[in-house]
C-alpha cells in the first residue's frame, strides 16, 4: 500500500486524525505546549472549510454510475480485442494496433484508448474481409463503433468530475497544505509522545491510512 497522501484525501485522514488528536490532547500537551485548544480550533476551522468547499464536489449518482459503466465497457470491448486479436493473427495482419489498444485498456488509460480505438475501426474495416474469414462477426465494426462512441461519453463525464476537482484544488492549493502541515505536526508529535504503545498507530500514516482506506475514504493524487 503507498503511503503517500492523495490530496482528495486530506479531509478523510484530518478527521482520523482530529479525533486521536481530541482524545489524546491532555498527554501531547506535556510535551508540545503548543497543540493547545487555539491549535485545535484552528485545526477543526480550517478542516471544515476544505470540507464545506470540496462538498460541492462530491460525485452525484449520475456520475457514479457513469464511471462505473466505463470501467465495465471497457473491460467488455478488452475482452472482445482478445478474439479479435486472434483473428488478425490468424489473416497474418499487424497485431500491434490492437496490441496498443489492449495495453491502454489494461492500464485505465481510457484517454488513449479512445484515441486508439478510433484507428483500429479504420482497421478492422480496412481488413473486414479477411477477418470475417477467420471468425470476426460481420457486425463486430459497427458494434465497436457503438463501444467508442459510449466509453468518449462516459469519459467525458469523468474528466468534467476531475477537471472541476483540479480547479478547486489549484485554487485552493494554500489551504490543502496548511491542513497537511498540522495533521503531520499532530502525527509527528504523536508519534515521539506515545512511542513504544498501542496508542502510536493512530498516528502513523501508514496505519491511519490502511484503516481509512478500507473504510472506502479518499482517491487518486499527490501531496502538494
Amino acid at each position: 500500500m503507498s503511503t503517500r497522501v492523495r490530496i482528495e484525501e486530506y479531509t478523510a485522514l484530518g478527521d482520523f486524525v482530529r479525533s486521536s488528536f481530541v482524545k489524546h490532547q491532555p498527554d501531547l500537551l506535556v510535551r508540545y505546549p503548543k497543540l493547545n485548544a487555539t491549535f485545535l480550533a484552528d485545526f477543526t476551522a480550517l478542516l471544515t472549510e476544505i470540507k464545506t468547499l470540496e462538498s460541492s464536489l462530491i460525485l452525484t449518482e449520475a456520475q457514479k454510475t457513469a464511471t462505473t459503466l466505463l470501467y465495465a465497457e471497457a473491460d467488455v470491448v478488452n475482452k472482445e480485442l482478445t478474439f479479435l486479436a486472434s483473428y488478425v493473427k490468424n489473416a497474418g495482419l499487424n497485431n500491434g494496433i490492437v496490441t496498443d489498444l489492449k495495453k491502454a485498456l489494461d492500464t485505465s488509460n481510457i484517454e488513449g484508448a479512445v484515441l486508439k480505438m478510433e484507428a483500429l475501426h479504420q482497421y478492422i474495416l480496412l481488413h473486414s474481409a479477411e477477418l470475417e474469414d477467420e471468425g470476426m462477426l460481420a457486425t463486430f465494426p459497427a458494434a465497436f463503433a457503438v463501444h467508442k462512441t459510449s466509453i468518449e461519453a462516459k469519459n467525458a463525464v469523468q474528466n468534467d468530475y476531475m477537471n472541476a476537482r483540479k480547479t478547486l484544488t489549484d485554487a485552493n492549493q494554500s489551504k490543502y497544505k496548511d491542513l497537511y502541515g498540522m495533521i503531520m505536526k499532530i502525527m509527528n508529535a504523536g508519534k515521539l509522545v506515545f512511542y513504544n504503545t498501542v496508542t502510536r498507530d493512530e498516528f502513523s500514516v501508514s496505519k491511519v491510512l490502511g484503516r481509512m482506506r478500507s473504510t472506502g475514504s479518499g482517491g487518486g493524487g499527490t501531496t502538494p
